[in-house]
Parts: C-alpha cells; structure tokens; sequence
C-alpha cells in the first residue's frame, strides 16, 4: 500500500513507519525523511509498493517552518544545544527587511551542506546515531538541491518564558535518546543571557528531495549575521498528497 500519514512530532520517521508495517503485517518503510522535531506528510511504503520508494521520493515538497533568531544550536533545531546567543532585543521589523532583501538568494538550483545531526548515513550509521553516542561525526556532505519558492509570512516578537516553556514541551514529545535531558538542562542555563523577547519568523518554501529546511535556515540565518535556529516545521506537500490525504494509523 501507498499510505500518506501524518507524521506527529517526537516520533522519527523509521518509528511510525515501523508502526505501521507491525499493524499491517507488512515490510514497511518511507519516502523523504522528517526529523524528531518536524511533523507533516509522510509517505509510508507497505508490501510490494516499497519498490515504488525510489520514484515517490523524486518529487517535490512543501514546507511551512519557523526561525527562532537570537539562539543558534549544534542540531540547527530545538534538539540541539546552543553555541551562540544574542542577548539584545531583536527588531522584528529590521530582521524582515534582512529577509526580504536576502530570500530571492537562495531560490534556483544550489549545492546545500547537510546537517551534521541528519539521516545521512556513514559506515552504516546514520549522523544521529553519531551525534547521540559522542562519536567524531564524519565529515558532512552536499547535496544538489532546488528551491522552487522561498516566501516569507509573518516575523512578531514572543516572550522568552514562552518560547521555553514551548521548548521543554516539544523535547518532551521525542520518542528515543536524543541528549534529551542534557538539551533541557542547557536551555535551562541560558535563560537568564536571553533578551527578554527573541523573534520568530514564519516561511514557506517548495523544494527539492534532499532539501534539509535545517540547513536552509541554517543558511539564512548565516547570510543576515544573526544566529537562529529552526523552531518548527510542517510538510504540508509531499509529492501527490497533501495534508487532506493523510491516513490515522488506527484506520490502517
């Protein structure tokens, strides 16, 4: 069977997949990967449709996702540990104008560095699995992508105590060893360098197969010179199926 599903937060991709080829009794596997903390459209492959992964993946993705500026993290998301803070308030004004003028740079076809905490794999382990053990993290590579549209929605200003107290309940969500408890108590210590409101930024974009929106944010953020990190992001497309096509698991 194709199934569209959607792909809560927490769980990783090989999990639900996993989940549904248990209740099917089918191998089971899935196209384009969603990281722990990205939720959306996931395409699960049962039966003799696995064979179908290399043509369903090959297609084209939408996604809505959020920046949080003033924080930067080793995993580019709220998984990760921060390595650079800006501690003065943010102007939400001046931080769309960056945007505005920097986005059309990033449309068309261009070579993007993969995460280093990612599904990629090296001598049969995934960079998670590298990242989670403390292992030296081989060195990342790059992939050919294109993004097709890049638009920027909305950019406000929200309360630090918030923005944490969202950040421990999405940590709370995962599913696994992620350096949870080590994430939680790191954010825990730079409450007190964060201004007192940071900004969030809300964009869509329509991209390639192998287009990290990590590592575009990642790059959007290099490109303005304030760090930011992703805080959130939905597949609202993948390929031919949309959110309205997904499935419930019970209904599989």
């Amino acid at each position: 069977m194709i199934i569209p599903i959607f792909k809560p937060l927490g769980q990783s991709s090989h999990q639900l997949a996993a989940a549904i080829g248990a209740k099917s009794g089918e191998k089971a596997t899935h196209t384009g990967t969603l990281d722990p903390m990205a939720e959306g459209v996931l395409v699960v492959l049962t039966g003799e449709d696995r064979f179908q992964k290399a043509q369903l993946s090959d297609t084209k993705k939408t996604y809505s996702f959020e920046m949080l500026f003033g924080i930067s993290t080793d995993s580019l998301d709220l998984l990760g540990l921060p390595i650079k803070i800006e501690s003065t308030i943010l102007d939400p004004d001046t931080i769309r104008v960056s945007l505005t003028k920097k986005l059309p740079d990033f449309l068309g076809t261009q070579k993007q560095l993969q995460p280093i905490f990612s599904a990629g794999r090296s001598n049969g382990k995934s960079f998670f699995e590298y990242g989670k053990s403390g292992e030296a993290l081989p060195a990342p590579k790059s992939n050919e992508i294109t993004v097709y549209s890049l638009e920027l929605t909305k950019c406000a200003r929200i309360n630090r105590e918030k923005i944490l107290t969202l950040h421990s309940k999405k940590i709370g969500t995962v599913l696994g060893e992620f350096r949870q408890d080590e994430i939680l108590a790191a954010w825990h210590n730079i409450t007190s360098a964060l201004p007192s409101t940071v900004v969030i930024a809300t964009l869509t974009a329509e991209v390639s197969k192998r287009t990290y929106i990590r590592g575009l944010v990642r790059d959007i953020s290099t490109a303005i010179d304030i760090p930011a990190t992703t805080f959130s992001i939905i597949r609202t497309q993948n390929g031919r199926f949309g959110m309205a096509d997904c499935r419930q698991i019970e209904s599989i």
